[in-house]
């Protein structure tokens, strides 16, 4: 029986070369088992379980997929993505560890090839969808600094790289060889760079959208690299070269010159109205297996032809998003075999390393990226001048190696272009840099520090007198309502009032979030339809303000789990005092019943609470009570606002009342705020206010915001006693129906008062603190809009 190094040529070479092996298979082939009662119950012996190739392909996968979330189950904890993992399964499996009796019992030659097919079409599938949901129109807009980052990453360290392997390696050596070699060093894969972002969570960040758009730049030069590779691996080795060499042109030239308009023209008509249809799905399926078949047939890589056929197809819905709704879990399932199968080949038993080949190597490796970092990093810090340790995150992400790395060395070593040693060589370089590189970038670059700055952004902090900057998040179309009318509310004082609307949508089909702001100077075509109805609602709404509210659309595409970096930039960029964001439960009718509960959404609303740059506000909306400003305003007097405030003390609840106390300088806003007091404190009744301990830093402050409050004559002002919980649930119960909108705030505080004692044991929705959460119990049965402030955290407080 053959090695497993040298079955193991058999089902790797699935990557695109043919070559001319000697091995003996049992034909027919013995595919199904008897079954195991003629193993454990009738005793045939002379039968092995494993000599059948279903059960053997199936015992395979098993045990892959066993050992691979084993090691990563461990790994994760440190850090480590699952490629690490993946390809530590493939080294138990090499000779490395078992040289006999694995390859004697559980891979054995006749599964091999068929495993390998398996795992090859796993990867052919990755890069297909991976071209899928890469947008290639993002390319137009980017800038001429990304433009001459994401070249310069590419060229000069192929330039090096490529006089050092001609200077080191001997005469013997093809210029085409070390042209190869230096390619498969200095490219950048765009999927790996997507990778990465979304297992560092850094997708949508400050960091990622830079690093993506680069990686998008330097991916098309990459391709442009292993098209001329190809193009000299025809010449040096085929007689007809000129015929292959305008197949290779002929193809790409229909992919961008027939398949992309005309899929692009099949998607305007879906986005018309057009139903979907199956036969779309198989003529592009038919068109990927098409690219696989003729890159096998012309010898060349199997790689990147499935890549392109993605990169036509444009991506999210209705098309991209059906393509990956589809296909995704084929990749899913069978790319982490192919990882394992590139692991196998792990040798360093039989691998016998020359000074001739490793030298040149390992210099050319480092040279090359040590040029790609420094050329990162010193761009990065003197395009846009940030701080070095982003910039050498930055650089670190975009020298980092993958999957597709992986695939092409494989090829390469398939090809005989580089020796056993090279290959070994860089596999243990794609070891080194995908786990590491995710280590020192976690710890170079944190995000949340720019967002939780030390400056303060709060409403108390702002100037009564001027504008107030508001982001609003949307994410239903019924939040649009209830924010409108909260606005009207809060709009007709002396400041005016600027609003973001940021409207987020999930990221479905596609690697790179969007970031869409809607300028009222120029005009945007917006592909998502949605966020055109959000727009157009609050345009309508800034010109029935009449100059008291101005608005910014933007719309934000991004993965749910990453859409509190959005709002933390836009709160960043904007200055803002206050984030509303709208409560995950929504549409609850009077009789108590819930229609909507979003479970992502109240994630998302806990971490923009927790390390938020600003003041942050949960709209609970219930029954749309507050009603919409006229227009007419003659009939301004006849509408009123009836608002209450529960104030407790504490820097949310001075938060709270000092946007209550912007909208009750609306004529149209009653305000009503209730000093809710603890049994140890007095009412005076008069203007002299509760009794309190001036030392106490915080009650001073509560005490000179009561005394603001009384002065105020447009403002109802009362002070009650209540001695524990109860006594504060009963005196809510019988306030939340005579008002429209009750204002709180959050009081995430560690101790309890006595007013709201015992009530943290049960409460449901810790987000709106113990008396907002009390007012939304069925207990009380509101009926009463909620509006939850939270004051800012400052930097400090949060580490």
């Amino acid at each position: 029986m053959e090695s497993l190094r040298k079955s193991s040529n058999i089902f790797v070479n699935s990557t695109g070369s043919y070559q001319e092996k000697q091995t003996c298979f049992l034909l027919p082939p013995k595919i199904n088992s008897l079954g195991l009662t003629k193993f454990f119950v009738e005793g045939q012996e002379d039968d092995d379980m494993l000599g059948y190739l279903m059960p053997n392909i199936q015992l395979q996968m098993t045990v892959i997929f066993f050992i691979t979330q084993a090691f990563h189950f461990g790994l994760k904890r440190l850090g480590f993505s699952a490629l690490i993992s993946q390809i530590l399964a493939g080294i138990i499996f090499s000779p490395v560890i078992f040289k006999s009796n694995i390859s004697k019992n559980l891979f054995t030659k006749e599964s091999l090839e068929p495993f390998g097919i398996i795992s090859v079409i796993g990867f052919q599938f990755f890069m297909f969808l991976s071209g899928v949901k890469s947008d290639v129109n993002m390319l137009k807009s980017l800038g001429r600094k990304v433009w001459s980052i994401g070249s310069l990453s590419v060229f000069l360290p192929l330039l090096l790289g490529l006089g050092v392997l001609q200077v080191k390696t001997d005469r013997e050596t093809s210029f085409f060889v070390n042209y190869a070699a230096a390619t498969s060093y200095s490219m950048t894969s765009f999927p790996v760079i997507v990778t990465l972002l979304t297992e560092l969570k850094l997708l949508n960040s400050e960091l990622g959208r830079l690093g993506l758009s680069t990686a998008q730049v330097s991916d098309v030069f990459s391709l442009f690299l292993i098209f001329f590779m190809s193009v000299l691996k025809v010449i040096s080795q085929n007689n007809n070269g000129r015929e292959d060499i305008f197949i290779i042109v002929g193809f790409i030239v229909f992919v961008v010159g027939i398949v992309k308009p005309a899929l692009h023209s099949l998607v305007q008509k879906l986005r018309n109205g057009m139903p979907m249809k199956d036969i779309y799905i198989y003529l592009i399926m038919s068109l990927f297996l098409g690219s696989v078949f003729l890159s096998h047939y012309y010898g060349q890589s199997a790689i990147y032809a499935p890549y392109i056929i993605g990169l036509a197809v444009p991506s999210g819905p209705p098309l991209g998003s059906a393509l990956v709704e589809k296909f995704e879990v084929v990749s899913g399932l069978f790319l982490p075999l192919f990882v394992t199968t590139c692991g196998m080949r792990f040798d360093l038993v039989e691998t016998k390393f020359t000074a001739a080949i490793s030298i040149p190597a390992a210099v050319a490796i480092v040279v090359i990226t040590l040029s790609k970092f420094l050329i990162c990093f010193v761009s990065h810090l003197y395009f846009w001048k940030l701080p070095k340790s982003n910039a050498a995150a930055f650089a670190l992400v975009m020298c980092s190696r993958g999957v597709v790395e992986l695939a092409f060395y494989t090829f390469l070593g398939d090809q005989e272009i580089i020796k056993d040693e090279s290959f070994v060589f860089m596999l243990f370089m794609v070891v080194l840099f995908s786990g590491l590189i995710p280590l020192f970038v976690t710890y170079l670059y944190n995000p949340t520090k720019s967002y939780a700055g030390n400056h303060m952004r709060s409403l108390t902090h702002s100037d009564s007198n001027s504008e107030l900057q508001i982001i609003s998040c949307i994410h239903a179309p019924g939040d649009v309502t209830a924010v409108i009318r909260l606005l009207d509310a809060s709009c007709g004082g002396d400041s005016s009032i600027a609003v973001t609307v940021l409207h987020h949508m999930k990221l479905v089909a596609q690697s790179t979030p969007i970031f869409i702001s809607h300028r009222k100077e120029r005009q945007i075509l917006c592909e998502y339809i949605y966020s055109v109805n959000v727009i157009n609602l609050f345009n309508e709404f800034e010109q029935n303000s009449r100059g008291s509210v101005s608005v910014n659309a933007v719309t934000a595409v991004s993965p749910p789990m990453l859409m509190h970096g959005d709002i933390y930039t836009v709160a960043v960029d904007k200055l803002a005092s206050l984030i509303i964001i709208p409560f995950h439960i929504r549409w609850w009718k009077q009789d108590g019943t819930v229609e909507s509960e979003d479970h992502a959404l109240r994630e998302l609303n806990c971490r923009v609470l927790e390390n938020a740059p600003c003041s942050v506000a949960i709209l609970v909306d219930r029954c749309h009570n507050i009603p919409r400003k006229p227009v007419n305003k003659d009939n301004e007097l006849s509408l009123t606002y009836d608002v209450a405030m529960i104030f407790l003390g504490g820097k949310d609840d001075r938060e709270a009342l000092s946007f209550a106390i912007r909208m009750a300088e609306d004529t149209r806003v009653r305000l009503s705020v209730v000093h809710l007091l603890g049994p140890n404190n007095s009412v005076s009744g008069g203007n002299e206010g509760v009794k309190i301990d001036c030392l106490d830093f915080e009650s001073t402050h509560d005490y000179m915001a009561m005394r603001d409050v009384k002065e105020r004559e447009y403002i109802a002002y009362r002070e009650v006693v209540s001695e524990d919980a109860a006594a504060t649930a009963s005196i809510v119960k019988s306030m939340v129906d005579e008002h429209e909108l009750i204002i709180v705030g959050r009081r995430n505080m560690e101790n309890d008062i006595p007013q709201t004692a015992g009530l943290k044991e049960w409460c449901e929705y810790p987000e709106l603190g113990d008396l907002g959460d009390l007012i939304l119990s069925n207990e009380t049965r509101s009926t009463s809009s909620l509006f939850v402030v939270q004051k800012q955290q400052q930097k400090n407080a949060l580490n």
